[in-house]
């Protein structure tokens, strides 16, 4: 008696960006065959009479591949989309193409490390967590950070140029090499290290943050994005800057007018930015 393979049972679910109002197309990132990375978009309206009114089936991977998508088209591609046939109805693979994503160009650190050979310890936001891979710290944690929609790109260019400038100025975390989207995919984030038993910082931090934002201003740099959760405090009161995607060069009285709004900055009661780079052995 044979038994019949599940339908996509070789394809996970990575990653997605769906339309709540379902009105544009959906984005969806696969992993196929435990190696290659696809890209699937879906038309609006492809699933609406199989989901139920909190989109779940959309975003639940079982379900998405098992139940609402056709099965995955063999043979090279990295994008397709997904629509219902003008001819039969039925949600059908409409198009699939290789694309050329964009990605970092500016590979200034000679490690280059692939996504899938990092251990997931914990996802701190949707494109941050803490990993560990066999060659970086034994197996120690680090932090990993990824950009793979073309929107996401440009910050993550600019955050990569942003951490050659500051490379071994005591100002961020250490960076340790870039990621690449599988084996030989195209450059889409970097690792740096954990800031180990650090705090948020606080208004009591105001001088220690000073020297830390001043530092940055000393390379000619402005943070960009200076609330109080991108200022990790070490125990012995050294800061540690991260999140450098809105930095850039600027002149000297942005330089000015940022550090004179650091204390205000500090005092802002508002939870957003949470959790980041906090890493405890």
């Amino acid at each position: 008696m044979s038994v019949s393979k599940a339908k996509n049972a070789n394809v996970q679910l990575l990653q997605c960006l769906v339309d709540a109002e379902d009105t544009v197309d959906s984005d969806y990132r696969f992993l196929v065959d435990g190696k290659d990375i696809k890209y699937v978009t879906t038309a609006p309206g492809t699933f609406q009479q199989f989901v139920s009114e909190d989109d779940f089936e959309r975003i639940f991977g079982p379900v998405l591949l098992g139940e609402l998508l056709p099965p995955f088209p063999v043979g090279s591609w990295n994008k397709a989309h997904v629509a219902k046939d003008p001819t039969t109805g039925e949600i059908a693979f409409i198009t699939t193409e290789i694309v050329a994503f964009p990605g970092v160009e500016n590979l200034w650190h000679p490690l280059k490390l692939n996504e899938l050979d990092f251990t997931q310890k914990e996802s701190l936001r949707q494109r941050v967590r803490i990993s560990s891979h066999p060659e970086l710290f034994d197996g120690k944690p680090v932090l990993v950070k990824t950009a793979v929609w073309p929107s996401e790109i440009p910050a993550m260019v600019n955050e990569t140029a942003i951490y050659e400038r500051i490379s071994d100025k005591g100002i961020g975390p250490k960076f340790l090499g870039h990621i690449t989207e599988g084996s030989e995919g195209r450059v889409v984030g970097f690792i740096v290290e954990c800031v180990q038993d650090a705090r948020i910082a606080e208004p009591g931090d105001l001088e220690s943050c000073r020297k830390a934002l001043g530092r940055l201003h000393e390379v000619g740099i402005k943070h960009g994005d200076i609330n109080k959760h991108n200022f990790l405090v070490q125990e012995d009161h050294n800061v540690i800057l991260i999140d450098f995607e809105t930095s850039k060069q600027c002149s000297s009285q942005e330089l000015k007018d940022e550090m004179n709004a650091l204390k205000e900055s500090l005092e802002d009661l508002d939870i957003r930015g949470g959790r980041e780079v906090l890493c405890s052995e």
